[in-house]
């Protein structure tokens, strides 16, 4: 069961992580033609910087699992590299538990934000009018699917830790009669 919940948790981190590359690669092609009008045409793109800081934030929040899957967050380990090994699961895992709490009221607070962006029909305040609820939803995905990875990872480091001990086993994520 926890194995099953962990390599659900890998793919939708997987998915989300493609999504980051996605934006990122749009980010990287955006300001490339940014540079080019300016330099080329001596205009800017009107929507560029708007359309770059939404990217920036995808990536941000789309990338978070992925990157706390693979171990790729920062991690202060002065003091888990100097205490025995069942210590610094408990104290991985009080992390992992703070790290739930906090990842949770932001994806409350961002559901909450983004209904509210729904229902009020918020644009946002350039010539362009870009509709709010896409960015925003797609930034809430992001978080909720982080939460959700925390919450995995929480019940991994309790019941089974030795599952954490390897990345996720395919990095392509292609479906081998697994799941």
């Amino acid at each position: 069961m926890i194995s099953c919940l962990l390599r659900l948790s890998d793919r939708l981190s997987w998915a989300t992580a493609a999504l980051a590359a996605l934006a990122m690669a749009l980010l990287f092609v955006l300001m490339l033609s940014e540079i080019i009008s300016r330099n080329l045409f001596g205009r800017s793109l009107g929507f560029s910087w708007e359309v770059s800081g939404y990217l920036l934030g995808l990536i941000i929040f789309m990338a978070s699992s992925w990157a706390l899957r693979n171990d790729k967050h920062i991690r202060i380990t002065l003091l888990r590299d100097h205490i025995p090994e069942g210590y610094a699961r408990w104290l991985d895992l009080l992390a992992t538990l703070i790290g739930v709490v906090i990842a949770g009221f932001f994806s409350a607070a961002f559901i909450g934000f983004c209904l509210q962006t729904w229902h009020g029909g918020t644009v946002s305040s350039t010539p362009q009018e870009i509709p709010l609820i896409y960015p925003r939803a797609l930034m809430a995905l992001g978080l909720i699917v982080f939460t959700l990875t925390l919450i995995v990872r929480a019940m991994v480091l309790f019941s089974l830790p030795g599952l954490l001990a390897h990345p996720p086993e395919d990095a392509t994520m292609t479906t081998k009669g697994k799941l």
